[in-house]
C-alpha cells in the first residue's frame, strides 16, 4: 500500500515541467517553504517568545529549606531562576525574579515567625487579607504544613502602605510548588526541531495534496503511453 501510494509521487507521466502552471506552483511552494522557515527562526529566537530557550528542573524549593530562615534568593545559584511548577514559560517574558526571592522560607516556619518579623521588619501577620493574632497564624502554618511566608503589601484609600507577612498558600496570586530552573541546551534544540518538523509536515501535506489529490482530479491516473 505504501510503495503504491510513492509509485510514480511526482506524476512523472505528464511532463509537469513543460506546464507552466505546475512551475509557477513550484516556485510558490518552495519561496513559501523558505519564508516559513526564516519566520520560524525569527519568531522562535525573538527576546519576546515565551518558549526559547527551555527550562529544566533542577530542584523544588522545598527540597532546599531547612530549619534556618532564610529568602529564596539565598537558596538558588547563580545560573537558576524560580517559579512555579509548570509555568516555566513564564520566565522568558521577564528577567525580574523579585517576586519569589524575597519569600521567606524555614521547615521550623511555625517557631520562627518573630524572627522572620525581625529580619523583614514586617510585624503584620494576614491570612486571606485579614490581620490576625500571631497564635491564629501560627495554628495556620501548623495545620497546613507552610514553609514560606510572602512579604507582601498594599495601599490604602489615604494613600498609605500596610506592609504584612501571609503563608505562601491561601494567596491565589502565588502558586505554593515553586520548583528551581536552569536553561538546558538539549531541550532547546529538542523544541527548536520539533517546530522546524511541523513546518515540514504542513508542506509534505500540500505537496502530498497537490500530487496525489488535484492532479489525479485533472488527469485522472497514470497515463499509459
Amino acid at each position: 500500500m505504501i510503495k503504491k501510494f510513492f509509485t510514480n509521487f511526482f506524476r512523472s507521466d505528464l511532463n509537469l515541467k513543460s506546464r507552466w502552471w505546475h512551475r509557477l506552483f513550484l516556485v510558490i511552494f518552495f519561496v513559501s517553504f523558505a519564508w516559513a522557515l526564516y519566520a520560524m527562526y525569527g519568531d522562535l529566537f525573538s527576546t519576546s517568545h515565551p518558549y526559547i530557550p527551555q527550562w529544566k528542573v533542577v530542584d523544588s524549593v522545598d527540597q532546599r529549606i531547612t530549619t534556618e530562615v532564610k529568602q529564596i534568593r539565598d537558596l538558588k545559584k547563580t545560573s537558576e531562576r524560580v517559579e512555579e511548577k509548570d509555568r516555566s514559560y513564564a520566565l522568558n517574558s521577564s528577567e525580574d525574579d523579585s517576586l519569589y526571592e524575597d519569600f521567606y522560607c524555614s521547615t521550623d516556619l511555625e517557631n520562627r515567625i518573630s524572627e522572620i518579623q525581625s529580619k523583614s521588619g514586617i510585624t503584620n501577620l494576614y491570612l486571606a487579607r485579614k490581620g490576625v493574632s500571631a497564635e491564629t497564624f501560627v495554628n495556620y502554618i501548623r495545620t497546613n504544613d507552610i514553609k514560606c511566608l510572602i512579604p507582601d503589601a498594599y495601599t490604602n484609600s489615604d494613600g498609605t502602605k500596610l506592609r504584612f507577612l501571609e503563608p505562601l498558600g491561601p494567596n491565589p496570586l502565588y502558586g505554593k510548588d515553586l520548583v528551581f530552573y536552569e536553561k538546558s541546551g538539549l531541550l532547546t534544540a529538542w523544541y527548536v526541531l520539533q517546530m522546524f518538523l511541523l513546518v515540514v509536515v504542513i508542506f509534505a501535506g500540500i505537496a502530498t495534496a497537490y500530487y496525489k489529490i488535484f492532479l489525479y482530479i485533472i488527469f485522472g491516473s497514470k497515463r499509459h503511453e
